[in-house]
């Protein structure tokens, strides 16, 4: 690959700049304090609006769905862009991971080497990988009443899955770390916020709003954390477990 001259490295620099400040120059010369008004609003109304206590849940989940939905397409397009990156530079990617990452899900289950590890290591993170899945699941249910939610509760679950791949005794994995589980939760986890937030138009009710009747606002908050909770555990667990390195079946 032909490396980039200094004139074009300053040349893309000048285009980044100049992009950045004509996306920044309408914020810069507002002359309402509008963001004063947006906080103020959401701290008297947030709550009654939406029904959780977590304002920030409120925010991702309701007033800024869109931005929400971004978020989620940025790390299913970050991992599957790194997998890519990864077996190109010709890592041993654990063997699997690469074709379910190009929608190629594997039939075989791949077992794991032991070479390297200690027992303590293998007891330890058997152990605790079922207790930290545990707590995401929680972090991700409760995120509206208290710190937490979707995207924090699925980091915390990849980390659960981390631990189990890695605390896997014997011959095989816990057929949760496998590559095709993984991807297949990461997709059912987009569609399903997908749907999430296309039935609400279709039914009227408005972008990410409940699309039935007698749904509250709350119960469909819990709902939306845990759809993104699993995709982003899911997502994030699959980029770990395919980083641990290369295994035999």
């Amino acid at each position: 690959m032909k490396a980039r001259t200094p004139s074009a490295q300053v040349l893309t620099a000048v285009l980044c700049i100049a992009a950045a400040s004509f996306a920044l120059w309408p914020l810069a010369t507002l002359d309402e304090a509008w963001p004063e008004g947006i906080r103020d609003y959401l701290e008297s109304r947030g709550q009654d609006e939406s029904g959780a206590r977590n304002l920030v849940s409120a925010i991702y989940l309701g007033y800024r769905g869109y931005d929400t939905l971004g978020e989620t397409i940025v790390l299913l397009v970050a991992v599957s862009g790194a997998i890519g990156l990864i077996g190109a530079a010709g890592s041993k990617l654990a063997p699997g991971y690469a074709d379910a990452a190009q929608g190629q899900v594997p039939v075989a289950k791949p077992t794991r080497r032991v070479h390297r590890r200690t027992e303590l290591i293998d007891v330890v993170t058997g152990k605790l990988g079922p207790v930290v899945l545990v707590f995401g699941l929680y972090v991700m249910l409760f995120g509206h009443v208290s710190p937490g939610g979707g995207f924090q509760g699925g980091v915390v679950v990849a980390s659960g899955i981390v631990f189990l791949g890695m605390g896997s005794k014997g011959a095989g994995l816990s057929p949760l770390v496998g590559a095709g589980t993984l991807a297949r939760i990461e997709a059912a986890g987009f569609l399903a916020l997908l749907l999430a937030a296309g039935l609400g138009i279709v039914s009227g009710a408005g972008f990410f709003a409940p699309p039935l009747r007698g749904v509250s606002p709350v119960g469909y908050i819990v709902a939306l954390n845990a759809v993104i909770g699993l995709k982003v555990g899911a997502g994030i667990g699959f980029l770990c477990i395919a980083m641990l390195g290369e295994t035999e079946r």
